[in-house]
């Protein structure tokens, strides 16, 4: 094949050589953009040059050289995505059609592209990679992905911990090919590690068939997704026999939260028929019956109102009594607010350990009951009063750390600080103090590998810095 007008001698001597090298093809596409630039850029010479890169692109790479083919592969994909990041005043002179069409381009891209983000993070895992660092897969993909969420990652670890299972191949298979998108294959891969414990080999592959077909259909909305998910819920319960259903229902008991909008936070129990007895006996027991104002007004609540202030003051029971064991630095709340360094007064808002945010009020209102530490916090974060809700100096040592580090301080490592140990940078062994100054907070993963390669960190003002 020859190229006519300037790009005679670059094509001939390309295809005539019989061999194309990555080198070459780079050649082209600086040629294909000077070309591109020219003022007397003709259709003809347009055409013959784009076949011959189609062409140049398809014979990149020695057979069987994949990792070089992965490599190539991306970075084109990465220079024509590059090449289509015009700029506004530049969108403004596409018809609508090809808006349309480019908008439905990018879908189709941004599908294929997780299909690749999945294929690779399901090899690594399967290697170990996140491991051999010490990390969770979610943080391991956070690293290499710094703008891919936490919970984006979180689904991607669903579908490759679903791969491994045999009922899981068709969810893998939809990411890889993008026919199903990571969200929804993900909500299937959780509702099917919640009943796969509770089905035989062949209803784990009918109930994963199902769920995956209403997972790759376009015309089941994620809402209608949820429908189809939690029948399969309630069939699984209803076909088994009583007894058996007890026991499947204890499996499946979970409680779980997201936020609703500023304020406000929604949970959901899925409690066990015994369980759900006693629960409803708080709810339209006599904590939740109407009470009437001393001054004989009725009572203004709504019934829902109600059932809640009865699960509060029951909930409340079991947590106002700080002398009561277990009481230790891990189940307290911890209410940590920020405080004027010349009069020593709360300043802005509170933050609990859960991460709930409220204002001064309704942190004083906490600080009233349960065993709730309020804790004021310099400059630069760190602790500099402690409250006293019992008498070891360790629980109180525990939620300092949980306010200065609050997670694991090992570089990429984010389990919350309820699930970690403290380290003594100094181990106690070679004669290392208790001291805030000299404790961190690490998982019990990273703590065995910092004791493992004897590692160090310094910490200035609230921020811990591990010499890896």
């Amino acid at each position: 094949m020859a190229i006519t007008g300037t790009g005679v001698g670059v094509g001939e001597a390309f295809f005539g050589s019989g061999s194309v090298t990555p080198e070459m093809v780079e050649l082209m596409f600086a040629q294909w953009e000077r070309e591109q630039a020219s003022e007397d850029w003709e259709a003809a010479r347009d055409w013959a040059l784009q076949c011959a890169m189609d062409e140049a692109l398809a014979g990149v790479g020695t057979p069987g050289s994949t990792a070089e083919e992965l490599d190539h592969g991306l970075t084109a994909a990465a220079r024509g995505l590059g090449r289509a990041a015009v700029d506004a005043e530049e969108l403004v002179l596409v018809f609508d059609q090809s808006m349309t069409d480019g908008l439905e381009a990018v879908g189709r891209l941004e599908a294929q592209l997780a299909g690749v983000r999945f294929s690779l993070a399901f090899e690594a895992a399967s290697r170990g990679l996140h491991t051999a660092v010490g990390l969770s897969l979610v943080d391991w993909l956070r690293v290499r992905c710094p703008m891919l969420s936490k919970s984006e990652a979180c689904q991607v670890q669903d579908v490759v911990r679903a791969a491994g299972h045999h009922w899981g191949a068709p969810l893998a298979e939809a990411v890889r090919t993008g026919t199903g998108a990571v969200h929804r294959v993900a909500k299937v891969a959780r509702t099917m590690r919640r009943l796969s414990g509770s089905l035989d080999v062949d209803q784990q592959q009918d109930y994963a068939r199902i769920a995956t077909g209403a997972a790759t259909n376009p015309g089941i909305s994620d809402t209608d997704l949820d429908v189809v998910c939690k029948k399969l819920l309630i069939d699984l319960l209803d076909e088994k026999p009583r007894e058996e259903a007890k026991a499947t229902a204890q499996e499946l008991r979970r409680v779980t939260s997201r936020p609703l909008g500023r304020g406000m936070t929604r949970f959901t129990v899925d409690a066990p028929e015994g369980d759900a007895a006693v629960i409803d006996g708080v709810l339209h027991g006599p904590l939740a019956a109407p009470a009437a104002g001393q001054d004989g007004t009725p009572d203004g609540r709504m019934p829902g109102q109600r059932k809640y202030d009865a699960f509060w003051w029951t909930f409340n029971r079991g947590v106002s009594n700080p002398g009561a064991p277990p009481s230790s630095g891990r189940a307290s709340v911890i209410v940590t607010v920020k405080a004027n360094p010349k009069t020593g007064r709360p300043e802005g808002a509170a933050v609990s350990s859960t991460g709930a945010v409220m204002d001064a009020a309704q942190a004083g209102r906490l600080a009233c009951v349960g065993d709730v530490t309020p804790i004021v916090l310099g400059e630069h974060g760190q602790p500099l009063a402690l409250g006293r809700t019992v008498r070891l100096a360790t629980p109180g040592q525990f939620k300092a750390l949980m306010v200065r580090d609050g997670q694991c301080t090992y570089p990429g490592c984010s389990v919350p600080g309820t699930w970690c140990d403290s380290h003594h940078l100094i181990w106690w062994c070679r004669g290392g103090g208790t001291d805030l100054e000299l404790l961190v907070l690490l998982c019990p993963r990273h703590h065995t590998l910092v004791h493992d390669q004897d590692l160090m960190a310094t910490i200035t003002g609230s921020i811990v810095t591990w010499h890896v």
